[in-house]
């Protein structure tokens, strides 16, 4: 019997949001080999992956970008526990490009959007064979999120790559508010942006009013640090106040820009960086991001990890960025190496 393929289409990701009719083409190419499902809100998607479980689903395929991979892998690993299944029992995972990143598609070398990818996946299991897979690590963040309130919510999501803080989820920020259709120059026009402000935050105050306003936002906002105590396998970080602040499960290449997390490419523990500096210390940290070289700095973190506890300072929070969703309000969070996923190799 062939094996069983699953579909989550997001209509609201970047790409379908530029092809309305692609969801349509995908149901249309899987015929009576699987299902598709379309997922508009957050709350459809619980039961459209447990359709997806009932009917065998083997191969799970992803149409959107890294946002909607995060959400489909969540509540995978969510039903599964619910239904008293281990991890092993999830599905391949079978992401696919045109979103801004795709960094999974391509860990894996996948290459071609979902129909591609798709064509690709249905020739190899129509011909009796099962494509080869790799497995990719993720990362499991455990906490606590605090509401204006002051009540407490456990907070417990896996993911690939987190800005957990500082100018990385700051980066973010700016992105999103950003046309739909960003991009690749988006990114460099953000990070130029942001070397900018870095230099207009060096001069003396009379200077710096001379600069433009757009330069001064982002020197007070993109460099805007978390402050937080931070305790690394046990051992107590000596800095409290984070320039930069992210962790990766596998090393990534972000929309062939930068290029991070490089000692996460080995499988079994995940990268973890930590960098207290000034502004332009971070900017001058440019060029080890984007050809993956170790951090510069007297006040640096970066190295494989087992375990990191990161306790925001009294009247902050930590807002990590993880698979590029956007979270807030965390008073504690927990970093650990989380369960794997199968990822298959397919031909070009």
């Amino acid at each position: 019997m062939p094996a069983t393929i699953g579909v989550i289409t997001n209509p609201n990701s970047k790409k379908n949001w530029r092809s309305q009719d692609r969801a349509v083409r995908l149901e249309q190419m899987i015929g009576k080999r699987g299902v598709l499902k379309r997922t508009r809100t957050l709350e459809e998607l619980p039961g459209a992956i447990d359709e997806l479980l009932d009917a065998g689903c083997e191969y799970l395929v992803c149409d959107g970008g890294d946002g909607t991979l995060h959400w489909a892998i969540n509540t995978s690993f969510d039903r599964l526990r619910a239904r008293g299944e281990t991890a092993d029992k999830l599905p391949v995972i079978v992401p696919t490009n045109g979103g801004t990143v795709d960094f999974v598609a391509r860990k894996a070398g996948l290459k071609g959007e979902a129909e591609s990818i798709l064509v690709r996946l249905i020739d190899v299991l129509d011909r009796g064979e099962r494509p080869e897979t790799i497995t990719v690590d993720t990362c499991r963040h455990h906490g606590a999120v605090v509401d204006e309130r002051g009540n407490t919510t456990d907070f417990d999501r896996l993911g690939i790559a987190t800005a957990v803080g500082g100018v990385g989820a700051n980066f973010f920020d700016k992105f999103y508010k950003l046309p739909k259709t960003r991009g690749a120059a988006e990114i460099a026009g953000v990070i130029g942006a942001a070397a900018g402000g870095a230099v207009v935050q060096s001069l003396g105050p009379t200077l710096r009013r001379l600069a433009p306003s757009t330069l001064r936002e982002y020197g007070e906002t993109f460099f805007k640090p978390t402050r937080a105590r931070i305790e690394v396998d046990g051992t107590a970080l000596p800095s409290t106040e984070f320039i930069a602040l992210q962790v990766g499960a596998v090393d990534i290449n972000l929309a062939g820009i930068l290029r991070c997390f490089p000692l996460a490419e080995r499988p079994g523990a995940i990268h973890f960086q930590a960098l207290d500096s000034t502004p332009m210390g971070a900017v001058a940290n440019l060029p080890s991001i984007v050809f993956g070289a170790p951090l510069l700095g007297r006040n640096v973190f970066d190295d494989r990890i087992a375990h990191v506890k990161i306790t925001a300072d009294p009247g902050h929070a930590i807002d990590p960025v993880i698979d590029g969703e956007q979270f807030y309000g965390l008073r504690e969070l927990n970093l650990s190496l989380g369960p794997t996923m199968q990822v298959p190799l397919l031909p070009a």
